[in-house]
């Protein structure tokens, strides 16, 4: 079984961070990966957070690197980091893309 994480932080225009983006790539059955988005926002307060799924952005792939392309076109928020890519399976395998 494979299992990707994928998280980059989001700004605005004025440079204030809003919140974290996370794609969970999921491996099912030989061929079949499925990506599940959210956005962790932040509020004006800055002690509570709140995850909200973007199920409307629910993808299925044949191909990891295209499910990885489509997170990074999916953000609409400018980012100041490359995505980090975790195989959770293998700890060591980081990839960042930009």
């Amino acid at each position: 079984m494979e299992l990707w994480n994928g998280m980059v932080k989001g700004y605005d225009e004025l440079g204030d961070y809003k919140g974290t983006y996370k794609a969970t790539i999921v491996r099912e059955g030989n061929v079949l990966y499925t990506m599940k988005l959210s956005f962790c926002s932040v509020s004006g307060n800055r002690n509570t957070q709140s995850d909200r799924y973007l199920k409307e952005k629910l993808a299925h792939s044949s191909s990891i690197h295209v499910l990885k392309r489509k997170f990074k076109n999916s953000i609409s928020l400018k980012t100041k980091a490359k995505i980090t890519w975790i195989n959770l399976c293998k700890k060591e395998d980081t990839v960042k893309l930009k």
